[in-house]
């Protein structure tokens, strides 16, 4: 082998050596590097050993069930998820019998209101034939009281006639003020007939009772025939969100703790940061079944009470349906605490690791000794409750990067 390429042999060798050290390195780098994990300051502050739990609910549920004497379903106007107004149309049944006596018992309607109509313009008519004779009477009495005695004579026959005539209108005109009220009378009949179908065969249209959000849709009730059995469940399921409410339950021991108008804080039992507040409106006085919450620490042989808590709005409202801690808020103002292990020093000025831009850097701060809790600094700087303070750990450093699947507690 001749002397260069036994040199590149030699150097192919130490660049491979090389690249697979670096490689190495930088994977033990990787491997080494340390998750962060992250709370806010509010996360941080001590809590009341105080909390219960319940299930938000909506202001209002209302169930919609398919009729089967109205038809079948054939045709759905919304869709789960919308949002309706009271008297949207929401689904449409076929129903051909039932629109047919419908159809019937309207018609009936409008011809027994045309014959009222008709009634009254007859009469009317009637009456004003009778004050026109009625003035033309008067008329002739009038001048008969001013005439010569040759015309005399023609005048009293015009009066005859005219006063039977005044006779006969009114006989006729009070006859037919009778027919207006038998023809309202046969009217009140028919209308009544109407509602009586109506409410036997159902109008084609269902419509909303209630603003709110179309929650569920069940399809497999559309186009049923009338041989199949009724489902229970509800073809439509539609919830008001206009206020929310958690409901839950309260043992006998801690049941005067509770009492409406007090403010509360709820969130989410499965985790998650977002938090939400309320106030308390009902305390039960009866007692409920007994319900063991081993987040509560509720114990079966005590008696629970219902209570009730309206949430205050907000720009995320919780799920329906969600589990939530309810932890009551004091009215008095308590100072912001540190815990100790979070507060590091540098030539004696304290400060704490917070995340910015997604990096780890420095914040300093101002503390004093908590005197009832030595594990605790008190807060004096005005820091937003939301900051995001690192969990302390030996490795961390300012400057380090936050990746995205880092933990958040």
């Amino acid at each position: 082998m001749n002397k260069s390429k036994k040199s590149f042999m030699i150097i192919s060798s130490l660049l491979i050596i090389g690249s697979s050290g670096w490689t190495s390195a930088w994977g033990i780098a990787r491997r080494e590097e340390p998750s962060i994990t992250q709370i806010t300051l509010q996360d941080l502050q001590p809590r009341a050993d105080f909390y219960l739990v319940g299930v938000v609910e909506p202001a209002r549920t209302v169930e919609v069930k398919v009729d089967s004497s109205r038809g079948s379903v054939v045709e759905k106007k919304v869709e789960a998820g919308d949002q309706v107004k009271a008297g949207q149309a929401l689904f449409v049944y076929s129903n051909p019998e039932g629109a047919l006596a419908i159809k019937e018992a309207e018609q009936a309607t409008a011809n027994r209101s045309r014959a009222v109509e008709q009634a009254r313009r007859q009469t009317n008519q009637k009456w004003e034939q009778y004050n026109k004779v009625t003035n033309q009477l008067e008329e002739t009495k009038q001048k008969i009281a001013s005439a010569e005695e040759e015309d005399k004579e023609g005048l009293e026959d015009r009066k005859t006639d005219l006063e039977m005539q005044q006779s006969q209108l009114l006989l006729e005109a009070q006859n037919l003020e009778s027919s207006i009220g038998d023809a309202e009378l046969e009217l009140e009949r028919a209308e009544l007939e109407l509602r009586s179908v109506k409410e036997q065969h159902g109008s084609d249209v269902v419509e909303a009772e209630i603003d709110g959000i179309v929650k569920d849709v069940d399809e497999r009730q559309m186009n049923r025939s009338a041989s199949e059995a009724t489902p229970e469940n509800p073809f439509m399921t539609i919830v008001d969100t206009s206020r929310l409410f958690l409901k839950g339950t309260v043992d006998e021991f801690r049941r005067n703790q509770l009492e409406p108008g007090q403010k509360v804080e709820l969130r989410d039992r499965n985790g998650g940061s977002q938090r939400w507040t309320g106030k308390i409106t009902r305390v039960g006085d009866m007692k409920e079944p007994s319900v063991v919450v081993e987040e509560q620490g509720a114990n079966p042989n005590l008696s629970q009470f219902s209570f009730e808590v309206v949430l205050d709005e907000s720009v995320e409202p919780p799920s329906i349906g969600i589990h939530c801690f309810v932890e009551r808020i004091e009215e008095e103002q308590t100072a912001i605490k540190l815990p100790k292990s979070f507060v590091f020093f540098e030539e004696d000025r304290p400060f704490i690791y917070v995340v910015e831009d997604h990096k780890i850097s420095k914040l300093s701060v101002e503390i004093m000794e908590d005197e009832t809790d030595e594990a605790m600094y008190l807060l004096e700087s005005e820091l937003d409750m939301q900051v995001a303070l690192v969990f302390p750990t030996v490795r961390i450093q300012e400057g380090m990067d936050v990746r995205p699947n880092d933990p958040t507690d």
